[in-house]
């Protein structure tokens, strides 16, 4: 919380501000007191997105589905006014530290306290998905712990399924970077899977105290969200596999929220609890409360009265290991010699031909010599150029080249890393793929690119070439996806390619 500044509002709707609470995507969060003294926070939407061509519109949907949004997980928004000048919306003022702030002071919390977290959060977010809404910008900073553990706040960013036009037209980017879900980070459709997503990153943060993307300027981190694999080095082994689910970059392999409060919460049923804004409807009038010692608590009994029925609870959600056991992924491509065979017609015809012409003395023979040497060569150099077929296979247990003769793999607890590199783009579109075996394995299998990396390493290297630029894309797309699942960790690309084919 801080002081007032000037050119702060004095009110905003019949609130008077008495604080500035922070700063969002969509503008500033002010501490506002009702006449009556409850206190709210009042978000206050800057005028370049209120400008904006039917923003008002969409903001009023989402703010009176947002009203609609119950559950004991979340701060209920309580006001808004999309028509004002300045359109603002207002919901609960919770007095409670928000997860950044507590990790900040005291460390990462632990493992339990996690697995309590990530429940109710999952709960918060069924009941958000559930209204028809996307929060888009879930973060440290939008989880409050409170006594009675996680309040999930800041629905003014939230944008309605239902809704034809996404509220970053405006080219403000909403979200924050290092927690936007990779179709978030690219500007793609958002939908529930993208909370899922970012659910992942604000858990493993409030596990490791890390971001799961490291640190940096807002494009790196975009990057790393979009191409890199996130790490959860630090992660206790009972939430890694939840967390990896929760991080899948392809957004149909994420499980729901529904599908991860069933595994935080021991498999059981959802249930959305009663709103608890009867219960806490004195909690703006009350002093901040001293940051509680509780988050780690166990969750708050059900009220009294009954919830809504049970939802089923959907089958489990595939782990890692499952999605190994897929199929393998192979590209298929020629190795061809086509330099080799330009290069050897041309070395057996000239020189044919100089010799006719030096011992006959004329230039009609020495040319028919020449023409002749010069068919024979090009058969065999359309065979020398026709070339091998050739084929990188990523699978659940491991990496293999293949060519015509010749082959190489390894498993991936054999390989330390696996880089995919783009060497020329152009007339020939050409990749590289590199295996670099872990200290101490052997392989037997002979491979003619099979050379030394550093201080015992080596590595398998061959080159993918396509002639086609369409084929390429589809090709190195499906091979980065493929190693991005199977190789893990161990998946070390380079940036520059992807820099390099969407360029173009």
């Amino acid at each position: 919380m801080e002081q007032l500044k000037a050119g702060d509002p004095a009110a905003v709707g019949p609130y008077r501000i008495t604080a500035r609470l922070g700063a969002g995507g969509m503008g500033q969060v002010y501490l506002g007191e009702s006449r009556s003294g409850r206190r709210v926070a009042v978000k206050v939407v800057r005028p370049e997105i209120a400008s904006d061509p039917g923003f008002r519109a969409r903001f009023r949907r989402e703010v009176e589905a947002a009203k609609a949004v119950g559950g004991f997980w979340t701060a209920t928004v309580v006001d808004a006014d999309p028509e004002a000048e300045t359109p603002w919306v207002a919901s609960d003022y919770i007095p409670a530290p928000n997860l950044a702030e507590l990790v900040r002071d005291r460390g990462p919390l632990t493992e339990d306290a996690v697995w309590r977290l990530g429940a109710g959060l999952a709960e918060a977010l069924h009941s958000v998905h559930r209204a028809g809404l996307v929060h888009r910008d879930l973060k440290p900073a939008n989880v409050l712990l409170t006594e009675n553990g996680p309040r999930l706040i800041d629905f003014g960013i939230a944008k309605a399924l239902n809704g034809a036009t996404m509220l970053t037209r405006t080219g403000v980017a909403i979200g924050t970077a290092g927690f936007m879900s990779p179709e978030q980070a690219q500007g793609g459709s958002v939908g529930t899977a993208s909370d899922i997503f970012s659910l992942g990153t604000v858990l493993c943060f409030a596990a490791t105290g890390r971001m799961p993307f490291g640190q940096g300027s807002a494009a790196e981190l975009l990057y790393r969200v979009v191409h890199e694999v996130p790490n959860l080095d630090r992660v206790p082994d009972g939430l890694r596999t939840v967390l990896g689910d929760c991080l899948e970059k392809r957004a149909e392999r994420r499980p729901s929220a529904e599908e991860v409060l069933s595994a935080l919460s021991g498999g059981g049923a959802v249930t959305v609890a009663p709103s608890a804004t009867d219960a806490d409807a004195d909690a703006g009038v009350r002093p901040p409360a001293a940051p509680p010692d509780l988050p780690f608590a166990p969750p708050p009994r059900a009220l009294g009265r009954p919830g809504p029925p049970a939802v089923p609870v959907a089958a489990p959600v595939p782990t890692f290991a499952d999605r190994r056991s897929g199929p393998p992924v192979e590209v298929r491509y020629s190795m061809g010699h086509m330099r080799v065979a330009v290069g050897a017609m041309l070395a057996g015809a000239v020189p044919l031909g100089a010799a006719v012409y030096y011992f006959v003395g004329h230039p009609l023979p020495a040319a028919l010599a020449s023409i002749v040497a010069l068919a024979l060569f090009s058969l065999g150099g359309l065979a020398m150029a026709r070339g091998d077929a050739a084929c990188v296979r990523v699978a659940g247990d491991g990496l293999s080249f293949l060519r015509e003769g010749h082959e190489w793999s390894a498993t991936w607890e054999e390989l330390s890393r696996v880089t995919l590199k783009a060497t020329r783009w152009g007339l020939l579109q050409e990749f590289v793929v590199v295996g670099e075996l872990a200290p101490g394995a052997t392989k037997n299998v002979v491979w003619e690119r099979f050379q030394p990396v550093g201080p015992g390493h080596r590595a398998a290297v061959t080159t993918i070439r396509f002639r086609d630029e369409r084929r390429a894309r589809a090709e190195v797309g499906r091979l980065h996806e493929a190693l991005l699942h199977c190789a893990g960790e161990r998946y070390s690309y380079d940036g520059g390619l992807f820099s390099v084919v969407r360029s173009r």
